[in-house]
């Protein structure tokens, strides 16, 4: 892989780790103290600053260029106290420093900092909607590639599902599931609509704010029913220049693995199970005698099971490179056996280097970020890398007119996959993942030339080697480049009056390939090489227009009053191809017009949206006490037919800050507190395709000629249904309730926030599912039914000092919601099934229930006796001693497809995470924990591990612990049997596992070493750490991740927690290093 050349940057941390520590021992000593005080903003000198010596009436004041001189005794170990007014005091130990300098940082509180929302700004103080604001500062503290995976367990009332896949975004909910599909929230950057945010660089950031009800996310209408997550780059500040490096380097690893049995424990279960069926145990690999003998040789040409007195054993007989001829392989036995898990599974590097600069006057500020990541995947021959160039400036030619842009250019490529979806492709049911289990251990990696072996040959099953599969996919490429941001001007017309304009773009090309190689060592090989490619671009522009006024009437009457309009279009097209049958495998010599063209597959495509919207909002705040917000957006979309085009979204938010009153004054412990609540509508088009009004029809010579003279020769070629479009599509709308309680309590260190809410979704969208009766053609998006979703978002900080120099914060947040489907086309029997699987589909949504219930027989023992069986019902599955007892739920004395039933939800029932920060003078910890309790994880692997589903590995639970006379109840599976291929069939509660965890997310030690140590080689700051991610995990789940629910979904979201064989999250140690200059 050509990042190899980049692995030498890794060292660059650890030896500027050593540096720092090195140049920390120096000091130096003189009787005079001088130098300069700063704004830590923007770097801006500032005059009058009171400097004391601690304890003393000594003291001076910086001059009207923040300079100061002070004597103090040598050797003195006073303190220096630095104090103006509007910024927090600082006190620096002086030691034997002669020059010190101090950044003093401005005294806002908590109330007072300044919230991003929707089109604008608010003070945290005088915001009524549901907002979590997520610091910059608790982001960074988990180093990811990419930004939504550093959001668990950071906002209450956000569930992110997370995948250890290079590459790979989360998935992120906000307050529970609120369609049948497209439950992705919308994503603002820097004012600019966009989809998951993957390829931007986390270290850009600034801020980030959630909008999770409809006071706070109305305004963005039609694209709002999932929340909004709104990112903030970093921009530019007026001072000196700034320049800083941030870098981590580390290792990833997974070490959780299924326990599967070794080549001699896999004879014994095949022997058990003839012997139990009352069969002579035979098999082509392990011999017919009395105990399983393990052979030679597995494959020996036409042979298998072989010792070396055969003839076919002979190395001179080898061939699996000409395929004119018979292929002759000869693979020994892995007597040992080949945990193949651990042969595609090792550790990797993980690394990212970033570069800023930042700065400018009062007439132009500038920010600049340079960012290179690399992200190798624990599974063999995968991996991400990007690269990001961003550029944030800002102008004033006048007093009144400013303008400015956000810029961001990327590449970033995932090397082994041309899937979009690296996660999906490793863990599908061909993937790496799911061939490692399926692989028998007796398999060894390669055969006696030293070439991959396989399961060619009788009674080795039909998998294949995930360590070939893995390497002939290192070539294959997915890369993409990006330009995202926009340009904007903004006009105050009157003091109290300003118009903005902003243009923005996203584009995105992307170029995928693949190559396909000819296989030898499989019980089902390919015959033909195969290449394929394609290419696509998507382009969308927004253009908005914002008239703001704000004034203050008669002091006590605050009025701010905003109105907009945006348009959206979004277009894009797509082409690509694949053939098979090239000359050669050569990597120069694949290009489409080298293959064979019999057989080929040619397309393209092409799709085009747009949206136009007004808007506004208007705030009225009375006396800082009493506050009401009213917002109403009107969107048009072109997914809609003409007499449904447009939809209407008002919301309306009361805040009443109680602390404010007369009758609180004397209660001093209460800083502020405020009650509020809001009810909006918002509304989502995701599940509509950008053609869904219109019925296309196309010309294919199979499908429309017609026989129009009835002489069965002579036909005219004609059109056939391509796509069934549908006028009477809607809108989803979302109609939302929230009631919160905002307080900060003692001066600042307790801050609580609460919140109860309920939301339910109206005429949901889901594709039509049409009847086998009508032609083949894709159909459009029906409004069905109704969801709603209620729970409580919970946030509590506490923040102070445990000594003088040992300061703490704590955070709790907390996330309960509870889902259920209200209404399915107003039929309670109707439902929608997901989760597929090779015995049908585990998962339905339907009336009262939430969506996507694990659905299935429930299990109630075993029978322990010929007389228990007897006597049963008749079920789905064999009645015998041994077997499972299905329940017979509606008691009608026969166990079918109605005795099926809600055996388990992938809903959480609570999801909790504390954060903890500790500060010892230049030291600093943190930690993060995160919980996950109460949700079911459909363990789909069993039925490949556990059954006699396939020839392939079993686990040790099969051989231990199915049903015996001495084990009984107690067993977990059905006796061990080589003629029951029906008890892992079916859908039951054997498959549904606990998916509750703890996991230690971060922990982190960091030092930053003294500013006085650092000015005379030019550094303003430096700061070393190092960081353990995923640490430990306690689950009672026996695969290899419990973070099961929001991925590896083969349905989306009507397929939520099916465990295919996910790709876990790995454990990582970084040490990293920050800079600034």
């Amino acid at each position: 892989m050509k990042n190899k050349d980049r692995l030498w940057v890794g060292y660059i941390p650890i030896l500027s780790f050593l540096f720092f520590f090195l140049i920390s021992s120096f000091s130096y000593a003189q009787k005079r103290v001088s130098g300069k005080v700063t704004d830590s903003d923007g770097g801006a000198a500032l005059p009058g600053v009171t400097v004391l010596v601690k304890g003393t009436s000594s003291g001076t004041a910086t001059d009207a260029d923040g300079n100061y001189s002070i004597s103090v005794p040598a050797g003195s170990s006073d303190v220096l106290v630095f104090s103006f007014v509007g910024y927090k005091t600082q006190e620096v130990a002086i030691g034997n420093q002669s020059t010190i300098n101090v950044s003093l940082v401005a005294d806002v509180t908590a109330l007072q900092e300044v919230v991003v929302t929707g089109y604008g700004t608010e003070q945290k103080k005088d915001i009524i909607g549901a907002v979590a604001v997520v610091s910059t500062k608790e982001l960074l503290a988990t180093p990811a590639g990419n930004i939504t995976q550093q959001l668990q367990g950071r906002a209450a009332g956000v569930v992110i599902g997370t995948s250890g896949a290079p590459g790979a975004g989360a998935k992120v909910r906000i307050r529970g599931f609120n369609s049948f599909g497209g439950n992705d929230p919308l994503y603002i950057i820097d004012g600019v609509p966009t989809t998951a945010p993957n390829a931007f660089n986390p270290q850009d950031v600034e801020s980030l704010q959630v909008l999770k009800d409809a006071t706070a996310a109305s305004i963005y209408g039609a694209r709002a029913s999932n929340g909004v997550v709104i990112i903030t780059t970093k921009q530019g500040k007026a001072g000196r220049p700034k320049l800083s490096y941030d870098t981590y380097y580390g290792m990833q690893s997974v070490n959780r693995f299924p326990e599967l049995l070794n080549p001699t424990q896999y004879g014994e279960l095949l022997w058990t199970q003839f012997r139990n069926a009352g069969q002579t145990p035979t098999h082509p690999i392990y011999g017919s005698g009395p105990t399983p003998v393990i052979p030679e040789f597995l494959v020996a040409g036409p042979d298998v099971g072989v010792n070396s007195n055969n003839p076919n054993t002979n190395p001179a007989l080898y061939n699996v490179t000409d395929f004119s001829r018979p292929i002759h392989q000869i693979t020994r036995a892995n007597r040992e056996g080949t945990d193949w898990y651990k042969e595609i599974f090792k550790n990797a590097p993980i690394q990212s280097h970033q570069i800023s600069a930042s700065g400018g006057t009062d007439a132009a500020t500038y920010s600049l970020g340079l960012n290179y990541f690399n992200q190798r995947g624990v599974v063999i021959h995968t991996g991400y890398e990007r690269f990001t160039v961003r550029a944030n400036t800002m102008f004033k030619p006048k007093d009144r007119i400013r303008i400015g842009e956000n810029m961001q250019i990327s590449y970033e490529e995932l090397v082994g996959t041309q899937a979009d979806n690296p996660d999906a492709l490793l863990t599908g049911e061909g993937g790496a993942i799911a061939q490692a289990y399926r692989m028998q251990s007796i398999v060894p990696v390669y055969d006696i030339n030293g070439n991959f072996a396989g399961t060619r040959g009788a009674g080795l099953g039909n998998a294949s080697s995930p360590v070939a599969d893995q390497a002939r996919s290192k070539d294959n490429k997915n890369f993409a480049y990006r330009i995202f941001g926009n340009v904007f001007a903004e006009l105050d017309i009157l003091k109290d009056l300003t118009f903005r304009s902003s243009f923005g773009l996203d584009f995105t090309t992307r170029y995928r390939q693949a190559y396909g190689f000819r296989t030898f060592e499989r019980a089902e090989n390919t015959a033909s090489n195969s290449y394929s490619e394609r290419n696509d671009w998507g382009r969308s522009w927004t253009f908005t227009n914002t008239l703001t006024y704000k004034k203050t009437f008669a002091e006590d009457h605050n009025v701010k009053v905003m109105v907009g309009t945006e348009a959206i279009k979004i277009n894009g097209r797509g082409v690509g191809g694949s053939r098979i049958n090239f000359f050669v495998d050569d990597p120069d010599f694949r290009v489409l017009d080298r293959g064979q063209p019999v057989g080929q597959n040619n397309f393209s495509y092409g799709f085009r949206e747009s949206l136009y919207s007004l808007f506004g909002r208007a705030d009225y705040t009375f006396k800082d006490r009493y506050l009401m917000n009213i917002t109403v957006r009107r969107d048009g979309s072109s997914k809609f037919g003409p007499e449904n085009r447009f939809g209407v979204f008002p919301a309306i938010g009361l805040g009443w800050r109680i602390s404010q009153e007369e009758f609180m004054k004397d209660i001093t412990w209460i800083t502020d507190l405020k009650l509020r609540g809001g009810w909006g509508q918002v509304g989502s088009q995701n599940n509509v395709s950008a053609a869904n009004q219109y019925s296309f029809y196309r010309s294919t010579p199979g499908n429309s000629s017609y026989d129009i003279t009835g002489s069965s020769t002579n036909v005219v070629a004609g059109f056939d249904l391509d796509r069934i479009g549908n006028l009477a599509t809607k809108w989803e709308t979302g109609v939302m309730t929230n009631i919160g309680i905002d307080a900060t309590l003692f001066d600042g260190k307790w801050d609580i926030n609460a919140e109860w809410y309920t939301r339910e979704a109206k005429g949901l969208l889901i594709g039509r599912q049409a009847p086998f009766t009508e032609p083949d053609a894709a159909q459009p998006a029906i409004n069905v039914g109704n969801v709603r979703n209620r729970g409580i978002d919970l946030a509590i900080t506490n923040r102070g000092n445990i000594t003088e120099d040992l300061r703490y914060t704590a955070t709790l947040t907390v996330t309960r919601y509870k889902n259920e489907v209200l209404n399915i086309d107003g039929n309670p029997r109707t439902f929608f099934t997901g989760g597929d699987t090779r015995f049908g589909n585990v998962t339905r949504t339907q009336q009262g229930l939430p969506v996507s219930v694990f659905w299935g027989y429930i299990i109630d023992g075993f029978f322990n006796t010929e007389s228990e069986a007897t006597a049963a019902p008749n079920q789905p599955i064999r009645k015998k001693v041994g077997g499972w007892k299905l329940r017979d739920i509606n008691g009608d004395g026969v166990v079918n497809a109605d005795d099926q039933t809600n055996i388990g939800s992938p809903h959480p029932k609570l999801q909790t995470g504390l954060n903890v920060e500790l500060a010892y003078k230049g030291f600093d910890f943190s930690m993060f924990l995160f919980w996950n309790y109460g949700n079911s994880i459909f363990n789909y692997n069993r039925w490949w591990i556990d059954f006699n589903s396939f020839q392939g590995n079993r686990s040790t639970r099969m051989l231990n612990e199915s049903w015996t006379p001495q084990l009984g109840n107690a067993a977990k599976l059905p006796i061990l049997d080589v003629s029951d291929n029906q008890s892992g069939n079916i859908p039951s509660t054997y498959y549904i596992e606990s998916g509750s965890y703890l996991r230690m997310r971060t922990m982190q030690l960091g030092y930053t070493i003294p500013k006085s140590l650092l000015n005379k080689v030019g550094i303003a700051s430096a700061r070393a750490y190092i960081q353990g991610q995923n640490l430990f995990t306690v689950t009672p789940y026996s695969g290899t991740d419990p973070d099961v629910a929001l991925q590896n979904n083969n349905q989306g979201d009507l397929g939520l927690g099916v465990d295919r064989g996910l790709f876990p999250n790995s454990r990582q140690l970084l040490i990293g290093i920050n800079i600034g200059f």
